[in-house]
């Protein structure tokens, strides 16, 4: 089985020569950071998938402003309102330069009459998403900034983090607007914030990346109003090859 048949989630629990079928029939395309993968309000007509790069999907509020629904990694399903001849309901724009695989809804759906599994894998993927989003509306409703702040620099970590002799970096530019679409704060709130964290040198800027040289200083931030010490955290994903 190819790689990308080992990391995509839609392709798990199946048996390799089904996930070699259904990746055989995806349609494959390079994606250059800042294009468009789809677009808000547009027929859902294909599933997507990112063989690797990342992605956000964005939202426009009402009063025009944007809000950063989440960032997509390698693996993710994304794109799945197709599956119910649905309209997409956010952009989906690349950060950096991407692999995407799609397939048309239409074949998507028949592949799950004759393999239920890939409809669970989707329904597991929704579910994850689901309480993503819950613990977002949480944050946003009891949380101060800096603790919302600090929380989506550390799921970034966790999700995309590369170790380098500086520290964890973010391997895709994330300006200090998108962490406040991010977190639904505002620029100048975010900039406060990220200045005093940069002059306590527990982050800094590199090349238009986000570097974090302490990630335990970053991740003691969200107990720092508690009585309780800092909670360990899974390390990142991956090392970057030096």
């Amino acid at each position: 089985m190819s790689d990308d048949a080992i990391t995509i989630g839609l392709l798990q629990g199946l048996e390799p020569s089904v996930a070699e079928d259904l990746l055989g029939q995806a349609q494959r395309r390079i994606v250059h950071a800042d294009e468009l993968l789809f677009t808000a309000g547009h027929p859902a007509r294909a599933v997507h998938v990112l063989a690797s790069g990342a992605a956000k999907l964005v939202q426009a509020t009402p009063s025009g402003a944007q809000v950063i629904v989440k960032y997509v990694r390698p693996g993710e399903v994304f794109g799945s309102p197709a599956l119910l001849d649905k309209f997409y309901p956010t952009n989906a724009v690349a950060v950096i330069e991407c692999v995407e695989l799609q397939w048309p809804s239409q074949y998507v759906r028949t592949f799950i009459d004759r393999y239920p599994q890939v409809a669970l894998n989707v329904i597991g993927d929704l579910e994850a998403r689901l309480r993503e989003m819950e613990g977002r509306l949480r944050d946003l409703s009891n949380e101060p900034v800096e603790h919302r702040l600090a929380r989506a620099i550390l799921k970034l970590i966790d999700v995309f983090g590369l170790q380098t002799d500086e520290g964890v970096e973010i391997p895709f530019p994330v300006s200090r607007q998108d962490l406040a679409d991010l977190i639904g704060s505002t620029l100048p709130t975010v900039s406060r914030t990220l200045r005093a964290w940069e002059t306590q040198r527990q982050i800094k800027r590199s090349r238009r990346r986000l570097v974090i040289a302490d990630v335990e200083a970053v991740a003691k931030v969200l107990y720092q109003d508690t009585a309780s010490g800092p909670k360990s955290r899974r390390s990142h994903r991956r090392s970057a090859g030096r």
